[in-house]
């Protein structure tokens, strides 16, 4: 079962532990992230106005991807804040190959190719999440890329990354809601 709708008193300091075990904190912070980056004008053709709103999705995209990942690794017997935080912190996931991620990767492709992420994506939004994955590396931090070995050689339009970052919002956001009417 997921953390969602459970409400985890915390032993410790009988509190409620909103997030932790769930999936609450991860969509809030999504949704206001995705606020900001939808505050830009529609009508910019900026390029660096356009990367921070690239980044800024990406880590909507990010959170609401591992905020599924984390719900599907709940375990029910966690009654307490301590526990989880030390899991969460080595929580592993499988891809849809087999191979074996670290929830701490920042490589929207992979999170968006877990197994259990609960839909699936194209190959086009597969190779615009790689590029997405760009901008929450370094393009929206630096003026210059840290490490050109990271940097593709071409990347997908702006329209195409806004396009799926908004498709693929829509999907996580869908899977959510089954997450959470599936658990009252």
């Amino acid at each position: 079962m997921c953390g969602i709708s459970c409400r985890v008193i915390s032993q410790r300091t009988h509190t409620y532990l909103r997030g932790i075990v769930g999936i609450d904190r991860w969509v809030d912070l999504a949704i206001g992230l995705k606020i900001y980056a939808d505050s830009r004008p529609t009508d910019c053709v900026d390029e660096d106005q356009n990367a921070v709103y690239l980044m800024l999705m990406g880590y909507v995209l990010e959170d609401l991807a591992k905020g599924i990942i984390a719900c599907r690794a709940y375990d029910e017997t966690i009654t307490d804040v301590i526990p989880f935080e030390e899991r969460i912190k080595s929580l592993k996931f499988y891809l849809d190959d087999g191979s074996i991620r670290s929830l701490t990767i920042h490589d929207l492709d992979k999170l968006y190719k877990a197994k259990n992420i609960g839909f699936n994506i194209t190959d086009s939004e597969e190779k615009h999440l790689q590029a997405i994955s760009q901008y929450i590396l370094w393009k929206g931090r630096y003026p210059v890329p840290t490490n050109i070995n990271g940097v593709p050689d071409s990347r997908p339009s702006f329209d195409d990354m806004n396009s799926t970052a908004k498709t693929i919002y829509d999907k996580a956001m869908a899977e959510i809601q089954k997450l959470r009417t599936s658990h009252q």
